[in-house]
């Protein structure tokens, strides 16, 4: 009677054993504590076509571990806001030798968040949508545009065409002030009213471009510029810029 009960204590761990095994086998493999996920989208705009996604994207997570180096056969699990994956939203994709796992998503009909998550790294990448193959994003101002008064403004017309010329209508814009550098705390700041809006019927949009209420202060009887070097207004649409359009000060 002894002995049968050893045996079957016996039966039991192997059993158990096993399953604990099988489970170990089928749990993902995920990135070790400190990694990073960086998401990237091709396109990088969702296009509609009747309220509908027209063209698939391609979602692309690289993993990688706390010094940068991209990490092969981690399980990466995405999920979305909008539409569908495939491989399906959960399912893990296993990254390849350059820490590369992909996913496509197509049906979608809004703006939408993909979250990538491996362990405890995860990332999210916001799409938004057009209804326009956008190719180009015109100014109607030549580079550069100089400042000679604190009161100075001007008005920056921005026309999205798609890939035939016609008019991308209904594309939100938004316009940025950047720098090539940190600019001190002497500069004063660049003013873009409005920072965003869509297109009109035409395919264009229109801000103004004016120097904050200090710039009486921080400019005039200056020895130096009060415009940082490399400031410039660019404008994005759908995943695009356009050309930066440089500004200057001669302010005296």
């Amino acid at each position: 009677m002894r002995h049968t009960l050893i045996r079957r204590s016996l039966n039991v761990a192997v059993v158990l054993l096993a399953l604990l095994y099988g489970a170990c086998q089928k749990s993902d493999t995920v990135a070790p504590d400190g990694s990073t996920i960086n998401l990237a989208a091709t396109p990088a705009t969702i296009l509609l076509n009747g309220g509908v996604q027209a063209s698939p994207v391609n979602v692309l997570a690289t993993v990688r571990n706390s010094i940068g180096v991209p990490l092969p056969g981690q399980d990466v699990r995405f999920t979305q806001t909008s539409g569908s994956l495939d491989p399906p939203a959960g399912t893990p994709v296993t990254t390849d030798s350059f820490g590369n796992a992909v996913t496509i998503l197509t049906a979608a009909s809004q703006t939408t968040t993909i979250t990538a998550q491996s362990g405890k790294a995860t990332a999210t990448l916001a799409l938004q949508t057009t209804t326009c193959n956008i190719s180009t994003i015109g100014l109607s101002l030549s580079s550069p545009v100089s400042f000679i008064d604190c009161s100075d403004k001007f008005n920056l017309i921005v026309t999205v065409k798609d890939s035939t010329g016609d008019a991308c209508v209904g594309v939100l814009v938004t316009f940025t002030s950047t720098t090539t550098a940190t600019p001190p705390s002497t500069d004063v700041a660049v003013v873009l009213t409005p920072g965003s809006k869509s297109t009109d019927i035409a395919g264009e949009v229109t801000t103004q471009i004016s120097l904050a209420g200090d710039c009486g202060n921080k400019c005039v009887g200056g020895a130096t510029s009060c415009l940082n070097s490399g400031q410039a207004v660019v404008a994005t649409a759908g995943g695009q810029s356009s050309t930066p359009l440089t500004l200057l000060d001669s302010i005296p």
